[in-house]
């Protein structure tokens, strides 16, 4: 019966992507002619999420109110799930690593959907990205970055790096902050490891159990703090510690309760 219910609801996740994709990539061609997608693709990516959320069976609390274009958004790192938590609910776009744009399919939809992305293993590139970020903070949009730059099981907030701060010390932008968690109502079932990806699984295996859960629960909460220093390390530091004061960590079972490895998304 799981596998039945994964297979109808991944269908219609196929099919629901491959129409807003569609739709993105019209716009992306005006574009070409002066027309602003910008708008148009955050309107897009936010009913693409909220589809996908319906999709996966997932009910989102919002607590607190998401910033208004341009900002700069940090949030903690749990899954590729965060990302339709986010589109849900504030108009921005993404900083990813490089290699997911060698990822099947993924790849270049994430691509051509406007995301940025970055090779963390070059700290040359830091500043080709700085220069991506001044170029999608606008009135428009704004940038969500997780500055863990990697994924973790919900137990804590790991170590921030600073240099993508780099921009918003720069231009005096201001850093909001929001705290993302999981949740399920079946005790057996655990939402650190089954929702959280932080294991050396795959990505269509984590995809494929999160699709076979009857249900499941994603809480965002803003601050209302906003940050605004010409220093990175300053922004990086409180910015982190706003994070830890709103933070709820995610419910783990005992048996996985020992479990603190992670993967970088």
């Amino acid at each position: 019966m799981t596998n039945l219910r994964a297979a109808i609801k991944c269908i219609r996740f196929l099919l629901t992507t491959l129409f807003y994709h569609s739709v993105i990539l019209i716009g992306n061609i005006f574009a070409k002619f002066g027309f602003n997608n910008k708008p148009w693709n955050t309107n897009l990516r936010k009913h693409w999420s909220i589809s996908v959320q319906k999709i996966l069976k997932m009910k989102l609390t919002v607590n607190g109110t998401a910033p208004n274009p341009p900002f700069f958004l940090v949030a903690n790192h749990l899954s590729y799930i965060d990302v339709w938590v986010l589109f849900s609910t504030a108009k921005g776009t993404f900083i990813t690593k490089s290699d997911v744009q060698e990822w099947p399919l993924v790849g270049f939809v994430l691509r051509t959907a406007g995301m940025i992305f970055i090779n963390r293993g070059r700290k040359a590139d830091i500043t080709r990205v700085n220069n991506e970020i001044s170029k999608n903070v606008t009135q428009d949009q704004g940038v969500f970055l997780f500055p863990e730059s990697t994924t973790s099981n919900g137990e804590t907030i790991l170590p921030f790096k600073s240099s993508l701060f780099q921009y918003p010390a720069q231009e005096g932008i201001d850093v909001v902050t929001s705290a993302i968690t999981y949740r399920t109502n079946d005790e057996n079932v655990d939402a650190a490891s089954e929702i959280c990806w932080c294991t050396e699984i795959s990505f269509p295996e984590h995809f494929w159990n999160v699709l076979k859960l009857k249900e499941f629960e994603a809480t965002i909460t803003f601050s209302d703090q906003k940050l605004v220093h010409s220093d990175r390390k300053f922004l990086a530091t409180n910015s982190k510690l706003i994070l830890e004061e709103i933070f709820e960590p995610v419910k783990q079972l005992k048996t996985n309760a020992e479990s603190n490895s992670s993967i970088t998304v």
